[in-house]
């Protein structure tokens, strides 16, 4: 079985990562093709003393699953939150590594399915480019203690949960995720038939849209849903040219 996962928002107050771990890593096991979808480490709320050493701690937690489970292909998207300059080189040089790691900064295509974090679905301009460059204002600090409780205090109020469905209905994401990968030269009309992504935290499974079916996994927050997503496979993995810079 090949498996998608994102938004685990590893190191961060929030992420309850640790109740999905023993499943995770047990489907890693068995898996020929395992996803990492996006922010699946969170440089800006990290608990750890400094972005430095959350850095330090992603890359060492990367390297101990890529090199534990050698039979499987790891491909690593990036997100919003993970997006980080020093992190991308370091997942650079791990790459290099390691042959069954490989990454992307936007999106995968293996046969008829397309995976992607998502982060195009909150931007005007649905592009590469827009991507990059939103990406690319992202400065990652590690962010104050006050800040944390502001966030736990919504977390425990479950709003986090009632905005999120809120600012994201499933026929909107869909179609803004159909606009983007369409901007990118995507053949969506022949040739799609599975899209996987993350960001939003709302889970969502085998919805229809223009006839490609749309699934989201959720997040490892408390007060969420989470679930690992079955990939649905049929081809081989094809070269990418992105034409930007590659955060």
């Amino acid at each position: 079985m090949d498996w998608f996962v994102s938004d685990l928002h590893m190191f961060s107050r929030r992420s309850i990562y640790h109740e999905h771990e023993d499943e995770i890593l047990a489907r890693v096991q068995d898996a020929r093709v395992f996803v990492l979808g996006g922010d699946i480490v969170d440089f800006s709320w990290t608990t750890l003393p400094t972005v430095e050493a959350t850095i330090d701690a992603a890359i060492d937690w990367l390297a101990t699953l890529v090199a534990s489970n050698r039979n499987c292909q790891f491909h690593y998207l990036l997100g919003n939150h993970d997006c980080h300059s020093v992190f991308v080189d370091r997942l650079g040089d791990l790459t290099e590594a390691n042959e069954n790691l490989h990454w992307e900064p936007y999106f995968l295509r293996i046969g008829s399915a397309v995976m992607l974090h998502g982060d195009a679905v909150h931007l005007k301009d649905r592009t590469n480019v827009a991507l990059a460059m939103a990406r690319g204002q992202q400065h990652h600090r590690k962010q104050p203690a006050y800040r944390h409780g502001i966030y736990q205090l919504a977390i425990h109020s479950k709003l986090h949960a009632v905005v999120g469905k809120l600012a994201n209905p499933r026929k909107v994401i869909a179609g803004r995720i159909w606009d983007y990968l369409s901007n990118e030269q995507v053949d969506l009309d022949n040739a799609v038939r599975n899209v996987y992504f993350g960001h939003t935290h709302v889970p969502m499974n085998d919805y229809e849209y223009r006839g490609i079916n749309f699934h989201n996994g959720g997040a490892t927050i408390a007060g969420l849903k989470f679930n690992m997503l079955p990939l649905q496979l049929d081809g081989k993995i094809e070269p990418i040219d992105h034409n930007v810079e590659r955060f």
